[in-house]
This record gives C-alpha cells, structure tokens and sequence, in this order.
C-alpha cells in the first residue's frame, strides 16, 4: 500500500506544482534524505475518515518563483515573504484537496484545517516524533520538493482511487 501511496502522491503533488505554479517536477527516487540546503516548511492537519496531516519541505530557493507563477507576476517583480508563504500555503491545501479523494475516494469527507508554515524546531520534532507512511521526494528545476504523508492512528481499510484529475 506505502508504493500505491507513494504513486497517488507523486501524481497529485506533481500535477499541482505544475499546472498551479508551473513549477516542472520529477520524480526524485534515488534520493534518500531530505533535500539539501534551506527549505520552507508547510503543514495541513485533515480529519475525517482517517486523521493525519501532509508536510510539504520545499527549497527555499524555490518559493519566490512558485508564488510570482501563482500570481502571474514576472520573475523581476519582488514580492513579499508573506506572499510567498500564502502561495505555499494555498498549493499545501490544494495538494491535500486532491490527495485525499484520489487516496480514500470522493464519497468520504475530510475537514482540512488551515495550512501553516512551521519553524525548523517545529518541523524537525514533526518528522521524527511521528513516522510518515510515505514520502515522496521530488527534483525541481532548481531545487526540490520533499511530500510527507502521516497517519493518526490505524489507516481504515481502503481500496486506493487514483482516477480523478487533480483540480486547480
């Protein structure tokens, strides 16, 4: 089930960086830890038919890019950290709308809370205080994108869906 996670992931996670911010991913499968250099750090908690939360580490480097192709704003234009952490933000909840459908199914609900952007304190208790039942690692252009996906408790019973599009 972790491969058939894993895959769901990838999928959701790369077509959402592509299509929202037209950052071009791949799959970065021969990397076993986490990405190199300052990152930023975001969480979305969801509950419902099972609780967890998605963490998404992202290099730094990259989040000016990602939020400019959000906003439809030329590379030159400088925005600010706040805006740059709302366009992380807002591709942490996209990415999670469409996980958790493609994972569990469209006629279960989730409630997903409001994403937040965590200090390195934070992130480092996160990871290691709570083991991931996946994670997925992505090559960016210009840096990566590291996915991980924590369960609460027992995962139900699920016959994993993959056959919707990732909405925008």
């Amino acid at each position: 089930m972790e491969q058939q996670l894993k895959n769901i992931l990838t999928t959701v996670a790369g077509d959402t960086l592509e299509k929202l911010a037209f950052l071009f991913v791949f799959p970065d499968d021969e990397r076993v830890n986490d990405g190199p250099g300052p990152a930023v750090v975001g969480r979305v908690d969801f509950n419902g038919y099972f609780d967890g939360r998605l963490l998404m580490r992202i290099s730094a480097s990259a989040i000016p890019e990602l939020a400019n192709n959000m906003l439809g704003l030329d590379d030159d234009v400088e925005i600010s950290n706040t805006e740059q952490q709302d366009a992380l933000k807002e591709i942490l909840n996209v990415i999670c709308g469409n996980a958790l459908p493609a994972i569990a199914g469209d006629q279960v609900e989730f409630n997903i809370a409001a994403p937040e952007i965590l200090s390195q304190n934070d992130t480092t208790k996160l990871i290691h205080k709570d083991k991931p039942v996946c994670i997925v690692r992505l090559m960016l252009e210009e840096g990566f994108c590291d996915v991980y996906f924590f369960i609460q408790g027992e995962l139900p019973e699920l016959t994993l869906h993959n056959d919707s599009e990732p909405a925008q």
